[in-house]
C-alpha cells in the first residue's frame, strides 16, 4: 500500500519496523482512531498506541472516529483520550487540530477558511 503513496493511512497498526521506516520517510498522514484501535484490539492498550511514536517524530496525524455510531466516541472525546493517555496540553491539541486541516479531503477554499478559523482562534488561545 505505501508503494503507491496514498494520500493518507487509516490506522497504521500492523506495520512492520520496514513499513514504519517507509511511513516516516514518506511522511504520509496516518488518520489515529484511538478508540477504535482499543475496542478492536489492534492496539492492546493505549499507552503503548503508536500515536507516541508519531507524534514524538512529528509525523502528520489526524485524530478520527472510525465510526462513531459503533464505538461510541466522538472528535471531542478522541481529543480528551489523547490530551488525557499522553500528557498534551490545550495548545499541544489545539496546534494537533490545526495541523490535520492540512490533511483533510476538501478543496482550497474550505480549507483556507478553516485556516482562517484557527488563526482567529490561536489569536485567543495565546494572549
Amino acid at each position: 500500500m505505501l508503494g503507491f503513496l496514498p494520500h493518507r493511512i487509516g490506522h497504521a497498526c500492523c506495520f512492520d519496523e520496514e513499513e514504519w521506516t517507509k511511513l516516516k520517510s514518506s511522511e504520509i498522514p496516518v488518520e489515529i482512531c484511538l478508540t477504535s484501535n482499543i475496542r478492536t484490539e489492534t492496539i492492546s492498550s493505549i499507552d503503548i498506541h503508536h500515536f507516541v511514536d508519531l507524534y514524538n517524530a512529528k509525523h502528520p496525524i489526524v485524530l478520527c472516529t472510525d465510526d462513531s455510531g459503533v464505538f461510541s466516541t466522538t472528535l471531542s472525546q478522541e481529543y480528551r483520550l489523547a490530551a488525557s493517555a499522553f500528557g498534551l496540553g490545550k495548545r499541544e491539541m489545539f496546534q494537533l487540530a490545526k495541523t490535520a486541516v492540512e490533511f483533510i479531503f476538501a478543496d482550497g477554499g474550505v480549507k483556507r477558511n478553516l485556516e482562517d478559523i484557527f488563526c482567529l482562534a490561536e489569536k485567543k488561545l495565546y494572549v
